[in-house]
This record gives structure tokens, C-alpha cells and sequence, in this order.
């Protein structure tokens, strides 16, 4: 992790940046210093986590991992397991990430095993300073490495502050076709060229090296009902041409959760399970395209490290 002076540097240039709010893409230009009124994530200037926790169940190479889930999101997947906290990021039972709570916390999770320390959500980008002011007040001994869990649609103000604080980037590459990204996640225009610049600016140009703990780079992707020629085809190809390093987590187990339940709202397709025979699919076209490659977070037997 960076020195704490370096910390506090960062963390005035988000204040500043709270000032008229860019943080994500969205570009609310809101005042987050005085209230959460009228941006998009519906966050002030503080960040709130509702779920915290030792986890065993993220990507195998990360965990065990302490895991803070903070409320708030630049998307709005249809498919969001985690809807209430995504739109009500205040919602019960979320509680203020204080930074001498988290210091506190930090070294009762790193002896109680945790090798990482996860954000996640929602979306850690648009909690940007209260995560950063959480990890400057940790004591150097209780310090973990940091996998920032988001969905890759930032800012390069955003990517610059995290460069050096961040030991392994897991984004979600969700779709392969812009018109998905719009109907289900409700991005607008320029989503998808956006992840790519922030998996351009982090995903790793070597191969790993022996000393290095964490992969940089996870990409994640969901393989959802009906969207294996649309997204997950496209998706896996990129990958495999653009960004040939990346671990990649081919997560196979969808679930209609959130307002895909209800199907009237336009994503009838979202409202199943997939099929088997589509799963199956999945798995050997991405054994055959991708390097590093994961299953629901496992490894395969014989695969690259």
C-alpha cells in the first residue's frame, strides 16, 4: 500500500473532485460534499457498507478475502442480486465505513485469516473517499492487499488515484453487445468503450511473476439466459485477443434475482435459469479461448497459474 502522506494527497484530490461529482462516467456533476441529492449512485460524501465478512467463496486466488460490500452503483442491472443496497445505499443494515472502525476491524480480519481485503458492492468506485480514508487510517501491520471488485465504468481521474493502491483489479465485462449493456443496465451510450479503456490502463503486459501474491487482473463474466452469441462469445474473443493475460472467471451460475423477476420490464429472458446445454457450451468455448481461466472462481485442473 501506498504511504499515508501519498493516501491523504489522494484523498484531497477526491474531496476536490466530490465538489461538481465525476467521478463515474455518469458525470452528475453534483456537489457529494453537501448531500447526496440528485447523484446518480445516491451517495454523499461518506460510504456505507451493509455486508462485511471473512469470504471463502470469491475467486479462489484471492481468498480468503475480508469482503465489504458498500452500497451505491453507477449501473442498474436488472439482474443485480444486490438491488436494495445498489438504489437505497443508506438501507438497512448498512452502517458508515468510519475509518477508525475499519482500522480496527482490518487487523481483527487479517488475524482472523484474511490474506486480501476486498471492496465491492454495488460498486466501490462511487465510495471513492471514504474508502481511500479508510485504508490511510489502517496501521502498517495490519495493512492487506487490496482487490477492488467493480464494474469497470470509471474515469482516468479514477484509475490514476487507484494506480499503486489497488493490488488486483476484478471488473465485470457483463456484455459483448452495446444494446444488452443499454436494455438490461441502462448505461446509455460509450459503456462499453469505457470498461475497455479501464482494462486497457490495468490489465497486466507480462506474464505474472513468481513474487506477485494476487493476479492484477480478473475479469469476470456472467453467462446469462439467452445472451451466449450476443455477449458471451463476443466477451470471451475480446479477451482472448485484447487482454491475453487476465485471469478470467466464467461465472456459469445466474439466478433470477432483483426486478428480474418480474418480467414485464422488458427482460423475459432474465426471468430463467440457464440451460444446461448453454452451460455446457460456455465452459468448452472458453477452455478453448482463454488462457487463464476459471470456472464459478476455480481453478481448472492442468490450467496456467
Amino acid at each position: 500500500m501506498l504511504a499515508v502522506d501519498d493516501l491523504h494527497r489522494r484523498i484531497e484530490r477526491v474531496r476536490e473532485a466530490y465538489r461538481d461529482c465525476r467521478i463515474c462516467p455518469r458525470d452528475c456533476g453534483v456537489d457529494r460534499l453537501h448531500g447526496s441529492a440528485g447523484a446518480y449512485c445516491g451517495l454523499g460524501e461518506r460510504a456505507w457498507v451493509y455486508k462485511e465478512l471473512v469470504h471463502l467463496g470469491e475467486e479462489e486466488v484471492v481468498s480468503p478475502t475480508w469482503l465489504l460490500d458498500l452500497g451505491g452503483c453507477s449501473l442498474r442491472c436488472l439482474f443485480c442480486t444486490e438491488w436494495t443496497h445498489v438504489t437505497k445505499p443508506r438501507a438497512q443494515p448498512a452502517g458508515w465505513l468510519a475509518p477508525r472502525w475499519f482500522a480496527h476491524r482490518c487487523g481483527q480480519r487479517k488475524r482472523a485469516g484474511a490474506t486480501s481485503v476486498s471492496f465491492a458492492g454495488g460498486d466501490p468506485t462511487v465510495s471513492l473517499l471514504g474508502v481511500l480514508e479508510a485504508l490511510a487510517a489502517v496501521a502498517p501491520e495490519d495493512q492487506l492487499p487490496v482487490v477492488w471488485n467493480c464494474n469497470g465504468w470509471t474515469s482516468p481521474l479514477v484509475r490514476e488515484l487507484l494506480d499503486g493502491v489497488v493490488d488486483c483489479w476484478v471488473i465485470d465485462l457483463k456484455f459483448g453487445d452495446p444494446g444488452c449493456a443499454n436494455r438490461l443496465a441502462a448505461t446509455g451510450p460509450g459503456y462499453l468503450d469505457g470498461v475497455r479503456a479501464t482494462l486497457d490502463a490495468v490489465a497486466p503486459v507480462e506474464a505474472r511473476t513468481a513474487d506477485r501474491v494476487l493476479p492484477p487482473l480478473i475479469i469476470r463474466h456472467l453467462l446469462m439466459p439467452r445472451h451466449a452469441a450476443c455477449c458471451t462469445r463476443p466477451v470471451l474473443d475480446e479477451i482472448a485477443t485484447r487482454w491475453p493475460l487476465a485471469t478470467v472467471n466464467l461465472m456459469t451460475t445466474y439466478l433470477p434475482f432483483g426486478p428480474a423477476e418480474r418480467p414485464l420490464r422488458g427482460s423475459p429472458e432474465l426471468a430463467q435459469m440457464n440451460a444446461v446445454s448453454d452451460v455446457d457450451e460456455a465452459v468448452v468455448y472458453a477452455k478453448s479461448t482463454i488462457k487463464r481461466l476459471l470456472i464459478d472462481g476455480k481453478a481448472l485442473q492442468g490450467a496456467d497459474p
